[in-house]
């Protein structure tokens, strides 16, 4: 039996190919790529698209390496720009691109050298308009039709490709056929069902495709599964949960068909839901042992019951906030049930019913989270809601605020019924009461970062610390990679928050670019 290669001395510190080539570490002018073993390139070259990792065969110091890659990485947005369109519209149909993309997977596959994939990852568009012009001069039956589609040309094609990473026992398989399409209730890519019994998968992603709801699930490894646009019902899902015994983290996208999910798995831990806009009837979620929670999408349409474990939630939804006060009790049961949680993340649609309701005098449910994230825009508009939701947590002990870019509401008829309502965003915080028990008696730490040069953000930090009397700490954070601060600017700032008066004697103001 051959020796196996060692890549890397132990004692002398240096590769194989580093000796054999007589180079020396220490010598100038020396190739550092070249000098490392070969399981560390493969490492490096695993991190890179496919396309990019096969291109390093004309770098001397990888040369052939690229074969060996155990993650493989194949996106069709390599070979075409989407970054100008909205996301209610896709990408033209570029057949060229696809048929460039298909040669990419087979000659990568073809190469391929390596005796395991770690990781397998699959991103198009699964049109099947193409594959219908193909077919229908034939003039075949509508279920002769569905079998050619299933099983011939592209769809054939991904399912040997898709075999070729089972047979090397992938671990981590990602499987997106919608990539930057529109959806559809169509026809749809049928997912081989040898994936759902896999003994190796520790991570499932799947989107946009027809998963067989009546075949044997069994992934006793698997500990993360995400759905979306995928047709569900009550028990598929049941059997989802019940065929993989250590599943931790479930996520359901924009799904249709479900009505209840409904887990008892002491091992389930984090479960994230949107419901979709084709999803007509509303989703129960009830999940005793769950400790971590996000909703978003059209979250009106959530029931959610049995919670008691959970300790961590998020809650944003879609972009169509009407500003319909009334439309919102839907969003009031969800605080409600989450009250008892210990960090709450709140994005900025939310924090806009909260200006409604602040603007209406109607309070934020009472709660007991300990801290408090906002994702938001910070405009005048924003700043009714941040009020409402601190007067109402006087539990809160941490507060994060990241703001994100942004001046205005981004719905006409938003921003249109927000104007009915006069704020004095000059003073506004000036103008508030010292109705916010937190303040007082209980936030310790405070975190602002993103768009931070605001002058609603100045205001924001001077209330605070004016009024947060047993403050500790209030960090402010402009990110690693911020240039379009200039030092002058961030020497004015600084300079401007710390001479603000400090309710805390203990508080310390801190600038970071973490």
């Amino acid at each position: 039996m051959m020796e196996q290669r060692r890549d890397f001395d132990g004692e002398n510190g240096t590769s194989r190919r580093t000796r054999a080539k007589g180079i020396a570490q220490s010598e100038p002018g020396v190739d550092r790529i070249r000098a490392l073993p070969d399981s560390i390139l493969i490492r490096i070259l695993s991190l890179l698209p496919a396309r990019d990792a096969a291109r390093t065969l004309v770098i001397p110091s990888f040369g052939r390496l690229w074969t060996s890659i155990y993650d493989l990485d194949f996106d069709w947005f390599v070979y075409h720009d989407c970054s100008g369109n909205s996301s209610w519209h896709c990408c033209s149909y570029d057949e060229g691109a696809l048929s460039r993309f298909a040669e990419l997977v087979r000659r990568v596959l073809a190469l391929h050298q390596g005796g395991r994939i770690r990781k397998f990852r699959l991103r198009f568009e699964f049109s099947i308009d193409r594959q219908l012009d193909e077919l229908m001069p034939l003039e075949l039956e509508p279920e002769e039709l569905e079998i050619m589609i299933r099983n011939g040309g592209l769809a054939g094609e991904v399912n040997r490709w898709i075999e070729f990473a089972a047979s090397r026992n992938v671990e981590v398989l990602d499987l997106d056929f919608l990539a930057c399409g529109l959806s559809n209730v169509g026809y749809k890519y049928e997912l081989p069902s040898f994936v759902l019994q896999s003994s190796f998968l520790t991570e499932l992603k799947l989107v946009s495709c027809k998963v067989n709801l009546s075949a044997d699930i069994v992934m006793r490894a698997l500990k993360v599964l995400c759905l979306k646009e995928i047709a569900l019902s009550d028990d598929s899902i049941k059997n989802f949960i019940d065929g993989c015994p250590v599943l931790e983290s479930l996520t359901v996208l924009d799904c249709y068909g479900l009505c209840e999910l409904n887990c008892g798995s002491q091992e389930l831990r984090s479960v994230t839901v949107a419901p979709g806009i084709l999803e007509e009837s509303r989703v129960k979620v009830a999940c005793p042992n769950i400790k971590s929670l996000s909703i978003s999408g059209w979250i009106e349409r959530l029931e959610l019951e049995s919670l008691s474990s959970l300790r961590d939630a998020s809650i944003d939804f879609c972009d169509c906030f009407l500003c319909v006060p009334d439309e919102y009790c839907e969003v009031q049961k969800i605080l409600e049930e989450l009250h008892h949680v210990r960090v709450l993340t709140m994005h900025h649609h939310p924090i806009l019913v909260l200006t409604v309701w602040e603007l209406m005098n109607l309070p934020c449910p009472s709660n007991s989270w300990q801290r408090l994230i906002l994702r938001t825009m910070l405009t005048k508009w924003h700043l009714p809601g941040i009020a409402n939701v601190l007067r109402s947590s006087p539990s809160l002990e941490v507060l994060v605020i990241h703001i994100i870019p942004g001046e205005v509401p981004s719905i006409d008829a938003q921003e249109a019924w927000l104007q009915l309502y006069k704020i004095c965003e000059s003073n506004y915080w000036d103008l508030q009461d010292r109705s916010f028990g937190c303040l007082a008696n209980c936030l310790r730490i405070v975190r602002v970062s993103g768009d931070i040069m605001k002058d609603h953000v100045i205001q924001l930090v001077q209330f605070l610390l004016r009024e947060a009397l047993v403050l500790q700490k209030l960090v402010v954070s402009t990110g690693p990679n911020d240039s379009s601060i200039s030092v002058k600017e961030s020497k004015e700032f600084s300079d401007k928050l710390l001479s603000f008066p400090r309710g805390s004697p203990q508080a310390v103001v801190v600038f970071s670019n973490a």
